[in-house]
């Protein structure tokens, strides 16, 4: 090793109060830990001296480890009991021992043991270097730099502790009282500071100003102790005594300590207009001989960062579960309170109810008074329903109601809204008499969810929607029968005149490399019976709203499966591709769709490709995972179509079962004109190459975009250049052309 660790020239040693910085040696040389303590001796960082802890081989180096948590730089020789032996010892660190924190200084003097690079990077590796040109400078240099990072990534884990410990009472912050029990926490915290009990008052607006600006009219007593006690939650002008109702007043207005005979106002500051006072009744030379005038100021700036948090919070909390309009809960407030009340394993009645004919109400009073009439609809609702557990404003002019579901019978809750109904709403001089159509779903066990209950809730509703006969109607699985009957009748897809007539389109897909037909998309259309197309997309949106997506998702696959069969001068290997919708890919008849259509046309799975949209995948849902696993299973392959349009996330493609992606049209046309786009082009293409996806451009117009895409080796190309979707006998046509010499479009 070199010599300079000897030099005589060494930093002045001082006294320090701090905690040295441990550092262990690895090594099963004793001339290293020698030389090491010799070259370190003195040094300090930061006022912290350095700790040396010294092991001759990598298992006395665990047993360190284990013992002292607080190890902040190891360095480690690579060869010592094994060739291994050290990179061994690092991979117990990160994995086994659990330790990120300690940052891992490799040394060896063999170089022909350097580590790969991907060993640096997994195991977060901060240097590597040979004792032959470690010099007294630079192992303190390494060392020094090794610390910095310490006191990083140390610092990281403090602040993410100090999160975790803030999401851990997340949930008794954000309850309904939640500023009322701060603000009475904050006075129990002051009479433990002064040892002794003090009447104190918290004032200050309950909840968030809407445009961040003081409004002394919602001031309130929050919390107080002692000979104000009975002043919480009520205006500060119930305050008696004129000099410390005037104190809080101009502690407020000018946002500074008000000083009386009787005590101290103190200003609570905060940035989004949750100002407010803390009132002491104590004289202010007392206050200075119990604790200290800057302990108190102190504790009042940490009170006025919580007072502006927890209002946020309960701002974000209103936001979120409280109903503008009406004041009642939202529908994720509803979700709440159904999933906290199932825990207590007791049955629940859910009730979800409209108003009938309130879409006359609203053409007959205007938007603006139709929301008075729902403010007072929810405000009947509650007062008729005291008992209830929650009551929610769902969406529109619907409601939710949530009860125990023993001791509330059907008819008894639908007496109860009959009678709270009779009498009209008075809106200024109209006389509204509301009717309600309910529809109930009872959740008998905490297995039954929350959205599940609330959706055979739902399907009763519309069965009174639909029937009309009467005003109320439980729900029953006949009714879920009954529903998708009606959806098969009503989406029969050929037979009259008057019906939107369906036919698949194909586009072909070509292979970039030598431009021959490697795959068709099969395409919707939709023609009126005057012959004019409708735009695909927005029948697509109708059919997913309506529910008649799979009954059309069904018979595309026997039509472009039965067509495609028929294409037989087809090479081995062209496939053919073909979408999924979102909705469609919720049912578990999608199985059965695709398999039925396959065994007619006799189409081997194989021969498919399925196109799926990266929104499907939003919510990571189990569902779809397993369609997608099963097609793959049988030979199919997946695709996620118009990639880098909606949720992109190259993370979440290396988890997903796809086999390719088509990147969106958008970036193709624009890329030979747009720096930007290319980029983005040239981004999607190395992700996706480099996770062995396969890559189709769509949108490829021009013989320019086609050279780009060839040239950044994209395997498949689709676009006009080559040919716009076509019926089947153009489809006929196209095959038989691309089978001649010299049929390569460019």
């Amino acid at each position: 090793m070199a010599m300079d660790f000897l030099a005589p020239s060494r930093p002045d040693i001082s006294e320090s109060t701090k905690s040295p910085w441990k550092i262990l040696v690895v090594d099963d040389d004793p001339d290293v830990h020698e030389v090491t303590e010799i070259a370190v001796a003195g040094c300090q960082f930061e006022e912290r001296s350095f700790e040396l802890l010294h092991a001759l081989s990598a298992e006395e180096a665990r047993e360190l480890l284990k013992q002292n948590t607080d190890i902040a730089v190891a360095l480690v020789d690579v060869v010592m009991e094994s060739d291994t032996a050290g990179l061994g010892l690092v991979s117990w660190i990160r994995s086994e021992l659990g330790n990120h924190f300690t940052r891992l200084i490799l040394r060896t003097g063999q170089p022909g043991y350097a580590p790969q690079t991907d060993v640096i990077m997994k195991y977060d590796i901060d240097g590597y270097t040979e004792k032959a040109e470690l010099s007294r400078t630079k192992l303190i240099t390494a060392i020094v730099t090794a610390l910095r990072g310490y006191k990083l990534v140390m610092s990281l884990e403090t602040n993410r502790q100090k999160l975790k410990q803030l999401n851990s009472h997340f949930a008794a912050i954000v309850e309904k009282n939640a500023l009322s029990e701060f603000a009475s926490a904050v006075l129990h915290q002051l009479s433990e500071l002064f040892g002794q009990p003090v009447d104190s008052l918290l004032c200050g607006p309950e909840t968030l100003p809407e445009y961040g600006a003081v409004d002394r009219s919602k001031f309130r007593v929050l919390a107080a102790t002692g000979n104000f006690e009975d002043k919480i939650d009520l205006p500060i002008d119930v305050v008696g005594d004129d000099a410390i109702r005037r104190s809080i007043n101009e502690c407020v207005e000018r946002q500074a300590n008000c000083s009386t005979a009787q005590g101290l106002a103190l200003p609570l500051v905060t940035r989004n207009g949750m100002a407010g006072a803390l009132y002491l009744g104590i004289p202010e030379t007392l206050l200075e001989d119990l604790v200290g005038a800057e302990v108190v100021q102190l504790f009042v700036s940490n009170v006025a960062l919580g007072y502006e948090k927890t209002g946020l919070l309960e701002h974000i909390r209103n936001l979120a579960y409280v109903d503008r309009v009406t004041g009642l809960s939202t529908f994720s407030g509803f979700i709440e309170s159904f999933e906290r009340n199932s825990l207590k394993r007791t049955s629940l009645l859910v009730i979800h109810t409209d108003i009938q004919r309130f879409r006359v109400i609203v053409d007959g009073i205007g938007d603006e008074k139709a929301s008075a009439v729902l403010k007072k609809t929810g405000h009947r609702l509650s007062q008729t329903f005291p008992d209830a557990l929650t009551i929610a404003r769902k969406e529109g002019d619907e409601f939710l109601i949530l009860l125990k579901g023993d001791g509330n019978s059907v008819d008894d809750v639908v007496a109860r809204v009959e009678d709270a109904f009779q009498e009209p709403i008075t809106l200024d001089e109209n006389q509204i008499t509301l009717k309600l159509r309910l529809g109930f779903a009872l959740a008998e066990n905490e297995k039954q969810g929350a959205e599940e209950t609330v959706r055979f809730a739902s399907i009763a509703l519309n069965d009174v929607r639909q029937k009309g006969v009467t005003n109320h109607a439980v729900f029953h699985p006949l009714m879920q029968e009954a529903a998708f009957e009606r959806l098969r009748l009503a989406s029969l897809l050929t037979g009259t005149s008057n019906q939107t007539e369906f036919s698949v389109h194909y586009q072909p897909i070509m292979k970039a490399k030598d431009e021959s037909l490697a795959s068709f998309e099969a395409l919707m259309r939709f023609r009126t019976p005057g012959g004019s197309y409708l735009n695909t997309a927005r029948m697509i949106e109708a059919a997913e709203a309506s529910g008649l997506i799979s009954e059309i998702g069904a018979w595309m696959f026997r039509a472009a499966f039965s067509e495609f069969g028929q294409l037989t001068d087809l090479s081995e290997g062209t496939r053919l591709n073909v979408n999924l919708s979102p909705r469609q890919v919720q049912t578990n008849r999608i199985y059965k769709d695709i398999e039925e259509a396959a065994s007619a046309a006799e189409l081997p799975l194989n021969k498919l490709v399925f196109e799926v949209t990266e929104g499907l995948f939003i919510n990571n849902d189990r569902v779809t995972i397993s369609l997608l696993s099963w097609l793959r299973g049988k030979g199919a392959k997946v695709v996620i179509d118009d990639f880098g349009t909606g949720y992109s996330s190259f993370s979440y493609l290396r988890k997903l079962p796809v086999d390719g992606i088509k990147i969106d049209r958008s970036f193709i046309m624009n890329m030979d004109q747009d720096r930007d786009a290319l980029a983005v082009v040239k981004s999607i293409m190395a992700v996706a190459k480099a996770m062995d996806l396969s890559i189709t451009a769509e949108g490829v117009e021009t013989v320019v975009q086609k050279n780009i895409m060839q040239d950044l080796q994209c395997d498949y190309l689709q676009g006009y250049l080559y040919s716009k979707p076509l019926d089947f006998r153009d489809t006929l046509t196209f095959v038989q052309g691309s089978n001649e010499p010299g049929a390569a479009a460019g």
